[in-house]
């Protein structure tokens, strides 16, 4: 392993940072806001949770008081190589040659070892990928402008949908990060082309609007005003070769390299910056920054990581039990003579007139330590799953006796709890798109009503799914049959058993719009209305009965006021 030298520290430490920078009104940029200062390791780390893979595994967020590069994997101090030339070919990122297999250095390294064969749990991904998945399977309903509902057919000016481009990119990244910036422009002039006319703008397509995402970590300074909207702010556009800073302010935009050198500008028609930070939840100690939903989850992610790669030294360091035996057997380059037929010879000690063997014995490493590590990397993947709400209530069906707490095994999300969540995840994905979708009508120049209030004015509608079908359809089908059996037995309590049922019908259906409750409620004053008069019918049929006078020729056959029997000295007709 290399101890980095002073040049790759320093170039480390850089990393996202930015040159001093002379704004167009003369002002001096040499230093990022506080805020990206205080967060843009961690948004990077978050960024590395969420990808997994050779990502996660040659991260590097500094250097440690070794000069050894800080890693998601923990070093134990009894793994610090001893410093190797400062020309050996070593990349400062990976930790090996360049190049090379990521193996390279688990030969006679444990700390390598267990970085190159520990693979990296997906906890992040998995529970974002979960919660979208539900969300986006069902249908987002959209109304606008006609110039916004084709712009929605085509975001980015490549054919990828709204659906798509929230679905697939901005819904993880705002969820992982707890806030995303979005920027919404018209497309660049190609190479060559002169433009002169509003002809040629239309015939270029440059009319239209394209938007692309921005990470947190490549916007380092920024203004805002009350409302929370850009004033100004700073992008950092890496691209293939090089790294440049775009400055955006209400009316133009600056271009300069990576050295703070000035390279373009252009003027804008969008008053105002086309950039919008959507945010999940807000940092209670910060004026612009997320808090991330799934920050537990990744932290849950990297304990098992390392647990992980602890069980996985042992076993592979332990696999094989030592062979302790009579020194007298064992040479100096502890080797042990072996005979033909892989027969070992026991050497006899004689003592006195008798004589003895000493035998070979089989010394297993114990194993303890290593079931402490199982144990809690079970106790880690449950949490992780309790906190994405992954688990189901012990006992519940479809859950085994494998359980922890109130959680189960199974990875099915709990019906209320899991509701109650996606719920709040939609909320937040639809404000996230009507604000993207406002953005672009700015840039369009189509004239919207936000609040939705004058009858003329054109509207943004966006209706994400508050309802998700997480029962099993043996779930459903048995509450169901619960539900018509209490129904059918109603009747004797209306107030109580109005309210009993209008709750149980909301847990069994929560996240409907209230008109259908309503609708729901009415159909239940109905049956209960109906039921407490057969009740009231059967109680005065009862009373009734009970309170009639004994008469004995009531009940006489013999007795006939009107006459209607035959006597019975009368013959029949067939007599």
């Amino acid at each position: 392993m290399l101890i980095p030298n002073s040049a790759a520290v320093e170039a480390l430490a850089m990393e996202g940072g930015f040159p001093a920078l002379v704004l167009p009104d003369g002002r001096k940029l040499e230093r990022p806001s506080r805020e990206w200062t205080l967060h843009n390791l961690r948004w990077r780390w978050l960024l590395d949770s969420y990808e997994g893979g050779e990502a996660y595994r040659t991260a590097v967020y500094g250097v440690d008081l070794h000069g050894m590069p800080v890693r998601n994997l923990i070093r134990h101090k009894r793994e610090y190589p001893d410093p190797v030339a400062q020309d050996a070919g070593y990349s400062v990122n990976t930790g090996r040659p360049r190049g090379t297999d990521q193996a390279n250095q688990a030969t006679d390294d444990d700390y390598e070892l267990r970085r190159a064969r520990t693979p990296i749990p997906t906890f992040t991904s998995e529970a974002i990928g979960e919660h979208t998945s539900k969300i986006y399977n069902q249908e987002v309903k959209r109304a606008g402008p006609p110039k916004l509902e084709d712009w929605w057919e085509d975001v980015d000016g490549s054919g990828v949908s709204m659906d798509q481009f929230m679905a697939d990119t901005v819904s993880h990244l705002l969820l992982l990060f707890g806030q995303l910036d979005v920027i919404v422009e018209h497309p660049p002039a190609p190479e060559g082309e002169e433009i002169a006319t509003q002809a040629d703008v239309i015939r270029l397509g440059l009319d239209k609007c394209v938007a692309s995402y921005i990470l947190p970590v490549n916007i380092p300074w920024w203004k805002v005003d009350r409302r929370g909207r850009y004033v100004e702010c700073l992008v950092r556009e890496v691209g293939d070769d090089d790294v440049r800073f775009r400055h955006w302010d209400s009316a133009s935009w600056t271009l300069y390299d990576c050295e703070g050198k000035r390279i373009g500008d252009a003027a804008h028609d969008y008053g105002r910056v086309p950039i919008v930070r959507c945010f999940d939840h807000r940092r209670p100690s910060c004026r612009f920054v997320g808090r991330p939903r799934y920050e537990a989850i990744a932290e849950i992610q990297r304990e098992y990581y390392n647990r992980d790669s602890e069980l996985i030294l042992s076993d592979t360091t332990q696999a094989h039990p030592l062979l302790q035996g009579p020194e007298d057997f064992i040479k100096a380059d502890g080797t042990i003579p072996v005979g033909p037929n892989w027969l070992l010879p026991k050497k006899k000690n004689t003592q006195g007139g008798s004589a003895t063997y000493e035998g070979f014995d089989v010394v297993p490493f114990p194993k303890d330590g290593a079931e402490s590590i199982r144990l809690n990397k079970s106790d880690l993947r449950d949490a992780a799953d309790r906190s994405a709400c992954l688990t189901k209530p012990a006992g519940a069906a479809g859950t085994t006796g494998q359980t922890v707490g109130q959680s189960g095994v199974s990875k099915r999300l709990d019906q209320s709890t899991g509701n109650e969540l996606l719920g709040k995840i939609a909320k937040t994905l639809q404000r996230a798109e009507e604000t993207i979708s406002e953005l672009a009508a700015v840039v369009l120049g189509v004239a919207i009503d936000p609040g939705g209030e004058s009858e003329d004015a054109n509207k943004i509608k966006i209706q994400y799914p508050g309802e998700f079908d997480l029962y099993t359809a043996d779930e459903l089908m048995v509450m169901a049959q619960s539900f018509v059996l209490i129904a059918s037995q109603v009747g004797n309590l209306p107030v109580a058993e109005k309210a009993l049922l209008s709750r149980i019908e909301r847990m069994m259906l929560p996240g409907m719009d209230d008109e259908e409750y309503d609708a729901m409620d009415k159909e239940i004053d109905e049956h209960l209305e109906e039921k407490a008069q057969e009740k009231a019918q059967q109680r005065e049929s009862t009373a009734a009965a009970a309170s009639a006078p004994d008469d004995p020729a009531a009940t006489d056959p013999n007795n006939d006021p009107a006459g209607t029997s035959a006597p019975d000295d009368q013959p029949d007709e067939g007599d």
